[in-house]
């Protein structure tokens, strides 16, 4: 090769290599760029565990994501007790609809946020004249309150309007409590009818227990004669007794109650078949579940307080049904006589079921029948693993729930109000009635945004915003969002996987491009190495035919 020739090529692999070298320059850093982009990404990732969010945790334990509408609009999920959202100052962060509302209505200054009037009920027909009709008015203008709602308020008239919120009293919506085992026992003993009342035919003057049985009707009803001696000579003849001894105020068996029934060793024992006393003390059993709430269609008494208490009872019914199938027999010497009768009692007192004497004499404890029942009830509820269990044969084998004094009984409560237009209006009383007292912000933005759930979480959170809740003096009071009872902060488990989704498809894509770029330095590499023994090869070509002229024309 001439030295032209070696020279052209020596420039031209020359400048490949050098365009080699800043080829792999240029991976090199982009595989640098790579890897932040992966540290970045597994930073957002991790730190994404951590997200939280913001529910509303109702008494039934069913959560929801929080919303301004959970919080600020009458609903079961409230208990119809309105939980504010308030400013630094303590004004109401109304949603913009609500704000123009208490503003047409007449209730706040629309550049202040100030209340302009004290508070009063207003006439029916009120449209601006800053009353609680007014407001009502507004709100069904700006469609924040159902018309019929509006109309079934302001309709209920004086009563309608009460102080509720600013100290005055409040309606009480709690549609159960909690009854630990001995007060559940003393509730169903002392709980009485607050009115007259007429259920199935059946009239219930104000003051009679509400958790009673008539034993003396549903004998009757059975075709069975009521006795008052344990000396039992007839056929269909049944007697009550209580501790093995014969009531004989008849009177006191019309209104026995389930709390005595559990408290006391109530027995009853006839010359009877087990058919006959089967069917007996199945209507004992059924009067006694459909107090305790079986058979309600899912409305909210005794301990129905919900679907899953509703099935609960029902299952409960079942087993103890079951117990009344079976019969025992027990021995009884000589005649139909007292102390024949007192034996067959006292075996009772120890089963579950039914039982026979010798003599035709068949006894039922329904004191164990009840205990059988809630204990079912708690099974039912708590499942197996809770440590109560009945056996058929022996109250003395039985683990019964009414022996456990920790276990609580969540029961309905009796004088919470459950009519719909009561709990509606003492919901907007405590608005309008806090409007009046701390007015509402005027901030644009906060008014436009609280409606989002994204931006009422994080202001929240960040102490932006407050929640001011309704305290046992019957006054509001602005606190954090987790000291109302109802908010409270969990993981985000929709956050962390959309971002776990995010991050996997953010990894993919980068290792696919840093093993592009790994393929493309090997390509790389592989040229400049062959470029690089080339390059040599013609420098010493190079050097050779240089040094070979001198040699010539040197001599």
């Amino acid at each position: 090769m001439g030295l032209a020739a070696s020279q052209a090529r020596f420039l031209a692999i020359t400048s490949r290599k050098l365009n080699c070298e800043f080829q792999s320059m240029q991976i090199a850093q982009e595989k640098l760029s790579i890897t932040r982009d992966q540290q970045k990404a597994a930073e957002e990732y991790q730190n994404s565990l951590n997200a939280t969010k913001l529910v509303w945790d109702t008494v039934d334990d069913d959560v929801y994501d929080l919303s301004y509408d959970i919080m600020m609009k009458p609903s079961a999920l409230n208990e119809y007790d309105p939980y504010l959202i308030t400013d630094s100052q303590g004004k109401i962060v109304l949603s913009e609809s609500m704000f123009q509302a208490a503003v047409d209505a007449g209730v706040i200054d629309e550049k202040t946020g100030d209340p302009k009037v004290s508070r009063f009920m207003g006439a029916a027909d009120a449209t601006g004249d800053g009353s609680r009709n007014a407001f009502l008015y507004q709100l069904g203008v700006y469609n924040q309150a159902e018309a019929s709602t509006i109309s079934a308020v302001i309709a209920l008239g004086d009563k309608g309007y009460t102080d509720s919120g600013v100290g005055g009293e409040i309606i009480d919506k709690t549609l159960a409590n909690s009854f630990t085992t001995n007060a559940f026992i003393n509730y169903l003993k002392e709980a009485t009818y607050t009115e007259d009342v007429t259920e199935n035919g059946v009239t219930h003057k104000e003051g009679d227990p509400l958790y009673s049985i008539n034993l003396k009707d549903i004998f009757s009803a059975a075709g069975v004669t009521l006795t008052t001696s344990t000396t039992l000579k007839n056929d269909n003849e049944i007697v009550v007794t209580k501790n093995g001894a014969a009531i004989t105020d008849t009177a006191e068996l019309e209104k026995i109650t389930l709390g005595d029934i559990i408290d006391g060793n109530y027995a009853i024992a006839g010359k009877i078949d087990t058919g006959k006393m089967e069917e007996v003390a199945t209507k004992i059993l059924d009067a006694m579940a459909a107090l305790l709430g079986k058979g309600s269609s899912g409305s909210v008494n005794g301990l129905n307080v919900d679907q899953e208490a509703n099935d609960a009872l029902n299952n409960a019914w079942e087993f103890t049904k079951a117990l009344l199938n079976s019969t025992q027999t027990s021995s009884s010497n000589g005649a139909i006589i007292s102390s024949s009768v007192n034996n067959a009692v006292s075996k009772s007192e120890e089963v579950n079921n039914i039982v026979k004497g010798t003599n035709d004499v068949t006894a039922v404890n329904i004191s164990n029948m009840l205990k059988s029942y809630l204990t079912y009830f708690a099974i039912s509820m708590e499942g197996y693993g809770y440590g109560v269990s009945v056996d058929a044969g022996s109250s003395a084998n039985s683990s019964y729930i009414t022996d456990d004094v920790s276990y609580n009984f969540i029961i309905k409560n009796d004088s919470a109000m459950t009519e719909q237009d009561a709990l509606s209006a003492d919901f907007y009383n405590m608005l309008y009635n806090q409007l009046c007292m701390n007015g509402a912000s005027t901030d644009k933005m906060k008014r436009q945004q609280v409606t989002d759930s994204e931006y009422l979480n994080n202001a929240l959170k960040n102490g932006q915003l407050f929640i001011s809740s309704l305290n046992n003096d019957g006054y509001f009071y602005q606190g954090h969002y987790t000291l109302n009872g109802h908010v409270a902060e969990v993981t985000d488990d929709d956050a962390v996987a959309r971002a776990e989704a995010e991050y996997n498809v953010k990894k993919s894509q980068l290792n696919t491009k840093e093993q592009t770029l790994e393929l493309k330095m090997k390509n790389i590499d592989t040229e400049l190495s062959a470029l690089t023994t080339e390059y040599d090869t013609v420098k010493n070509l190079i050097s050779k035919n240089v040094e070979k002229v001198f040699t010539m024309f040197s001599t």
